[in-house]
């Protein structure tokens, strides 16, 4: 019997522009990207790089999805906004290894609650960074520096709106939602200790 493959995930039906490349900052050597690739490794420097143009097509919306691509296509989204948030704090924190690695951890576990409790994981982990990044003095306001990075980030404008808001929320000492609450258990979770 003969099966089909999705045709918005079939790179038969794909176009030029779905494959591209894009310059390392590092070291300037250019890296092929493909539009599902969340993240490469430069082959020269072996920095490792966020798609600036990661897409996943109809697997964010279609109904299929999940049956088609796995169970993790129905956010796929999520997945590469955290790999780029990681990707930002070891750029941002990376002489700090420690809290970086105490971050990941967090990511781990916030993905697991936010699965359980339903809530969006872009949100929760961009506010994490950004008040880490806060504590660490490598950022002057969280609200702000989440406002710059949105499309660095790739943030569906639904769901940079509701990182702001979470953000403004947390800037106002408002745990009253599940989700601020979430960002403050998380967040006791790293030490940060003393800066020198």
């Amino acid at each position: 019997m003969f099966t089909s493959k999705c045709p918005g995930q079939d790179m038969r039906y794909w176009t030029a522009a779905d494959i591209f490349e894009e310059k390392c900052p590092q070291c300037g050597e250019m890296i092929e990207f493909i539009k599902t690739d969340i993240r490469r490794r430069c082959s020269n420097c072996k920095t490792r790089l966020t798609n600036p143009r990661f897409d996943m097509g109809c697997a964010q919306w279609c109904s299929y999805a999940e049956q088609c691509l796995s169970s993790g296509a129905k956010e796929p989204n999520a997945k590469a906004i955290k790999f780029a948030l990681e990707d930002e704090l070891i750029s941002r924190a990376g002489c700090f290894p420690d809290i970086v690695d105490q971050v990941k951890a967090v990511f781990e576990k916030a993905e697991e609650i936010c699965a359980k409790e339903q809530l969006g994981l872009p949100p929760i982990i961009a506010n994490i960074v950004a008040l880490i990044l806060k504590k660490l003095e490598l950022i002057d306001s969280p609200v702000a520096y989440l406002q710059t990075i949105a499309k660095k980030l790739a943030m569906s404008p639904a769901a940079h709106t509701e990182t702001i808001k979470l953000a403004e929320k947390l800037a106002a000492n408002n745990l009253a939602d599940r989700a601020g609450q979430t960002v403050n258990l998380l967040l006791e979770e790293i030490r940060v200790g003393r800066l020198a």
